[in-house]
């Protein structure tokens, strides 16, 4: 049975890699398009105060932590989840799945560093994924019109998504009845990660965010304790 969890505000679903797998499944059979997206300790610091976000975040399909520190942050002591969090098994079990089954797949980014980042870490797991193209998208040059034409030009199953939040949620809100897709993936930086070298300044860095948002959880517990009394 399918759970929720709430941190910082904001709902996710709570599932483990199979289960998120096979509503996935389900969505590449059905019309329209579905949303998927996997959150990071990130954004939902720095997300926390946009309600707006949070109301478009949770209106999506599917919403699943993306680091093990969410689930901790929820209470979650299930090591099935907290092993394919901290493994991310979904994402790589999804993009498995595009291979074989011979998805075609289109990236949005908002800059050139990304689209290479992500391309070549895609490759680097599995050379089988075809991509039907890429697009930038960024929110000041309005060409949102013009890269859904793009998109829908294609006959793409997933459009890949690594935007950044709140922009993101705003544009598959926003434009979600207009594209032709069975699957919107939005994964951030996340994916980037995934597949990258684990290096001193990467470590180093996430340790500090670590700290950072538990420190953000406890202020916030605190604040709803006080405010319950």
């Amino acid at each position: 049975m399918e759970e929720k969890i709430k941190v910082l505000g904001t709902a996710m679903d709570c599932l483990t890699a199979k289960e998120a797998m096979l509503r996935t499944m389900q969505f590449m059979e059905t019309e329209p398009v579905d949303t998927i997206e996997i959150i990071s300790m990130d954004t939902l610091m720095s997300c926390q105060e946009d309600e707006k976000w949070k109301e478009q975040a949770e209106s999506l399909s599917l919403v699943l932590p993306g680091e093990i520190e969410i689930l901790e942050a929820a209470g979650v002591h299930d090591r099935v989840k907290i092993r394919d969090t901290e493994n991310r098994i979904f994402l790589k079990l999804f993009l498995k799945y595009l291979q074989k089954n011979h998805r075609k797949v289109f990236l949005l980014a908002e800059t050139e560093d990304e689209i290479i980042r992500v391309e070549n870490a895609v490759g680097r797991y599995n050379r089988g994924i075809k991509m039907t193209g890429h697009a930038l998208l960024v929110p000041e040059e309005n060409r949102e019109e013009e890269v859904i034409n793009e998109i829908n030009g294609t006959e793409t199953d997933c459009i890949l998504s690594v935007l950044s939040s709140p922009y993101q949620e705003e544009f598959i809100a926003r434009n979600k009845t207009l594209l032709n897709a069975r699957v919107w993936f939005g994964c951030g930086s996340l994916l980037g990660k995934s597949f990258a070298e684990r290096g001193p300044f990467r470590c180093l860095r996430h340790f500090f965010l670590k700290s950072m948002f538990r420190r953000r959880v406890a202020s916030v517990d605190r604040e709803e304790e006080q405010n319950s009394v």
